[in-house]
């Protein structure tokens, strides 16, 4: 399919060449004209949709901003950072340290007990020893 697409590129751009060359002069002049001024549309156009998008955009920024979401984002960050710490905080306690040397030692002793009917192992954080 490629070589197909090739010589069709190849074949159309000998085709408008042939037919460029056979166009009038002041036809071609004319062309370039009407080719240019609609460029010149599309940009302005193109342009002008650009800046009424940015327009609406800036708009719904100033009205999040009335609406206070600068303020909830801040409170939403400063959660997140506080709760972070929070739990770093437990992962680097020694309490911790504990609590799994203790699950581990019950775990020893569950695979100790090769007799014992019931193999599930139970993690309960209720119950204390």
């Amino acid at each position: 399919m490629s070589k197909k697409l090739f010589a069709g590129i190849i074949l159309g751009g000998a085709a408008t060449a042939a037919s460029w060359a056979l166009i009038p002069e002041r036809k071609r002049q004319l062309l370039k004209e009407r080719a240019n001024a609609k460029m010149g549309d599309i940009a302005d156009y193109v342009t002008d949709y650009a800046l009424n998008a940015l327009d609406i955009v800036d708009e719904k920024l100033a009205e999040m901003d009335d609406n206070g979401v600068t303020d909830n984002v801040k409170a939403a960050t400063e959660k997140v950072k506080k709760t972070k710490d929070q739990v770093l905080d437990h992962l680097t306690n020694d309490e911790f340290d504990k609590q799994t040397a203790a699950i581990r030692k019950k775990l020893a002793k569950a695979h100790e007990k090769e007799n014992d009917a019931d193999d599930d192992i139970v993690i309960d954080a209720t119950h204390e020893e």
